[in-house]
């Protein structure tokens, strides 16, 4: 990491949503494919740590989204702090811009 990188912080609710993946990962596919979606969610957490804009915006919500396998992170940069905060963690095919917009823009 370089020293520009952003902190990443991870809410509750984006923790628990992660552990619900991984636990759908091992029962549906099992561990190797676990560890296949943990491997790729420690490369969005180097790539938001050195990009955070990188991903796309929510509306005008000030968030920010990017796919993460079959799953969208949805997430929130503090520029002035430095801190990129993982909010929520949502299959690609649900509704998630309405459970975050209230609508489906």
């Amino acid at each position: 990491m370089g020293s520009n990188d952003y902190k990443v912080e991870a809410a509750d609710a984006f923790a628990d949503d992660v552990d619900e993946a991984v636990t759908y990962y091992e029962t549906q596919s099992g561990k190797q494919s676990a560890a296949r979606f943990l491997e790729r969610y420690d490369s969005f957490l180097e790539l938001v740590s050195t990009l955070p804009g990188h991903g796309s915006l929510v509306g005008d919500s000030g968030l920010r989204w990017r796919q993460l396998g079959v799953f969208v992170v949805i997430y929130k940069v503090d520029e002035s702090e430095g801190v990129v905060t993982l909010l929520r963690l949502f299959y690609l095919s649900t509704n998630w811009r309405y459970h975050i917009l209230g609508s489906s823009e």
